[in-house]
């Protein structure tokens, strides 16, 4: 008695109740053991596919003994996920599973590899060999791994040719599942390979030195298939695709266009989606948006993103027309420099530090913008979120810099009340104020963004 489990009680208790033959009609079983020595598991997780996103629908603990245990509704066929965490660690292994009623599936995990077994495994042995073509392509997606293009590059003809040749032998007696499977497996390679150039690594390829597959891939009707928001990785593979072709489309990195990107996508639901997601995790400033949306509004027709749209929007503007903060620090030369100083001028903030490199790769443009504006009705402040104790190289660096404008520190860095006000976790971060004091912007354009310009230039004539 000692051994019975949670899931096996509850799986007792269900068939009690409402009959064996029934349950099983409707639902799918799914049992096991999990032993992974890194790390304690203490639960699982099963994922299905929803809108080409990961959804978690279930979560069973793991007991003493490692057993875990679900059943789970089945309305419609399709790929469900079994995470033990091993995302978040060094391990990526995928446990792909496509579940169908009346199935009873046993797995035993561990470390790098799961074993199959159980009354009824429908398909799942032809998946198991999807998912370890999928493995074979995580190992270069680690950051732990240290792998390079050195690696990766010879790697890829045979993982290809491997990953080619098991679709082609995908022939089943269903022909819903074959298509399906074919094109996991296909978006299981084209994701992880554009994921690979987004990893950090030791060593980088030349820009024009890329696996020539890639260009195949790039073609101008890409994504017209709606089963690809069956797949969990589906936007995914949206997301690293236009990443990667805005990256490497010509000379200068740009920010991906989302009115451009949808002409690549042809079926609606997949733009909806795309975009809604797209917009959800892009940080575009007001400025940003306000060009963009016409554009694409029409294209989120569905009612989740109707109602995304509001929220998005009012969180979007939550800070416009408050009053700005209150402030008051000390300039190079300990003098006191406050906020309410300047009312009557538009005021443009720039909040950075000595240590940060993205900030000081716009001091460039922050200079030529201060210079161009001279004279005009706006300030430049540069307030430095430096640790207290680096007051002097704060001052060392503004002078060896010949830094312009009002050059101030806060008081705590990120504890100091500038931060707190307008909840900055990272930086370089810019502000914008009206001649009022009043915020136009808590989360204002760059100086390198050409559109600053344009928005300055807008303010001071009226």
């Amino acid at each position: 008695m000692k051994k019975h489990t949670y899931y096996l009680i509850l799986i007792t208790f269900f068939m009690a109740q409402f009959g064996y033959a029934s349950c099983i009609s409707e639902y799918a079983i799914i049992r096991g053991t999990i032993v992974v020595p890194e790390f304690k598991v203490k639960e699982i997780t099963i994922h299905n596919a929803e809108e080409g996103k990961a959804v978690v629908i279930a979560t069973a603990k793991v007991n003493a003994l490692g057993e875990f245990g679900f059943m789970l509704p089945i309305t419609a066929p399709g790929f469900y996920y079994v995470d033990y965490g091993q995302f978040k660690g060094r391990n990526r292994q995928l446990i792909r599973l496509y579940l169908e009623p009346k199935l009873d599936i046993e797995l035993k995990i561990t470390s790098n590899s799961y074993s199959l077994g159980g009354k009824n495994v429908g398909q799942n042995a032809l998946v198991q060999k999807a998912n370890e073509i999928y493995d074979e392509f995580a190992i270069f997606c680690s950051t732990s791994g240290n792998k390079s293009y050195l690696d990766f590059y010879p790697f890829l003809d045979g993982g290809l040719a491997k990953a080619a040749n098991f679709t082609k032998s995908i022939n089943t007696s269903d022909s819903e599942f074959n298509k399906l499977l074919k094109l996991a497996v296909e978006t299981d390679v084209e994701d992880l390979t554009y994921m690979f150039f987004r990893m950090p690594r030791s060593v980088h390829p030349e820009k024009n030195d890329r696996p020539v597959v890639i260009k195949q891939w790039e073609i101008e009707q890409k994504f017209t298939n709606p089963d690809l928001l069956k797949l969990a990785n589906g936007v995914s593979l949206m997301s690293n695709y236009f990443f990667y072709t805005s990256v490497n489309s010509g000379a200068v990195v740009k920010r991906l266009d989302l009115a451009e990107a949808i002409t690549h996508i042809t079926d609606p639901a997949i733009k909806d989606v795309y975009l809604r997601d797209a917009i959800a995790t892009s940080r575009m400033k007001i400025e940003e948006y306000e060009i963009v949306a016409p554009k694409i509004k029409p294209y989120l027709i569905s009612d989740a993103s109707k109602a995304f749209l509001l929220d998005y929007e009012k969180v979007l503007h939550k800070n416009v027309g408050q009053k700005g903060l209150e402030f008051t620090y000390k300039d190079i030369n300990d003098k006191p420099v406050s906020f309410s100083d300047f009312k009557g001028k538009y005021v443009y903030i720039d909040l950075w530090a000595t240590w940060c490199g993205p900030c000081k790769a716009e001091i460039p443009h922050m200079k030529k913008i201060e210079e161009d504006y001279h004279g005009k009705n706006i300030v430049f402040i540069s307030l430095s979120l430096d640790k207290p104790k680096d007051n002097q190289k704060w001052k060392d660096f503004v002078k060896k810099e010949q830094l312009k404008g009002i050059q101030i520190m806060a008081d705590k860095d990120f504890k100091s009340d500038v931060a707190k006000n307008y909840d900055v976790n990272s930086i370089p971060r810019f502000l914008l104020f009206d001649m009022k004091g009043n915020i136009i912007n808590a989360d204002a354009l760059r100086p390198s963004d050409p559109e600053l310009r344009v928005q300055l230039d807008k303010l001071l004539k009226s």
